[in-house]
């Protein structure tokens, strides 16, 4: 089975449609599977200030936008929603995936339980996680990534915190490491599905938008996918 990999945009966008399909592109050209974004309402987040991230908030006209421009490319696309009107905007668009984010499990668990309940696939991030069992025991719909909730953080702390392996439920690795080594490890291990932000660059490190040193650009994701064409 070949590792399934997840360029994921936000919020490395920079509130630009533009932008996103800019991204989009290289990450297709490069050998991303899926593209994926986070919507949200910024004011409903947590934190001070939210004015300043306002323009990192994408409305549901993008969203879909950015939706069909994938699908023309043949990239699968998704979303991580943060509340419940956002979360609708997944259910009335088709998507046939949906993604639970590290924060929102601690957040919003009973939406974690909705957006089960819709029945989608879903991917969910573990970073925000830290009991032994798994949080939703009783849904078989849902495949969990491993998860570092720190933007950005070394290869070998990523690595020393990583499982020993990885299985069919806990399927893979949410990345926020710099480099792609610790990307490469998860599948020595077993990981079959690798999600990773990407950017166009990332000297664009910035106080709203934290995650471009930990992305991945698009000769690294080159790089990835065709070591991940080996397992």
């Amino acid at each position: 089975m070949s590792v399934y990999i997840i360029s994921e945009l936000c919020g490395q966008w920079g509130g630009s449609i533009d932008k996103a399909k800019r991204m989009i592109d290289e990450s297709a050209e490069s050998g991303a599977d899926a593209v994926k974004v986070q919507i949200y309402d910024t004011y409903q987040m947590p934190g001070d200030n939210r004015s300043k991230w306002e323009y990192l908030s994408m409305s549901q006209e993008v969203f879909l936008e950015l939706k069909e421009y994938s699908e023309k490319l043949g990239v699968d696309y998704f979303a991580s929603a943060f509340h419940q009107d956002r979360f609708d905007w997944i259910l009335s668009s088709g998507l046939k995936v949906n993604k639970i984010a590290s924060m929102l499990i601690e957040s919003d668990f009973d939406l974690c339980i909705k957006m089960l309940e819709s029945g989608l696939k879903t991917y969910c991030s573990l970073g925000k996680w830290n009991k032994e069992h798994l949080p939703f025991k009783d849904f078989n719909n849902v495949d969990y990534l491993h998860c570092v909730c720190k933007y950005p953080h070394s290869v070998n702390e990523a690595i020393e915190l990583m499982p020993e392996n990885f299985d069919n439920k806990l399927c893979g690795y949410s990345d926020h490491s710099e480099g792609i080594d610790a990307c490469k490890c998860a599948v020595d291990k077993g990981a079959k599905v690798l999600e990773k932000h990407f950017t166009l660059d990332k000297s664009l490190q910035s106080s709203t938008e934290a995650a471009h040193t930990c992305s991945m650009v698009k000769s690294e994701l080159k790089d990835l996918r065709r070591y991940c064409g080996r397992n």
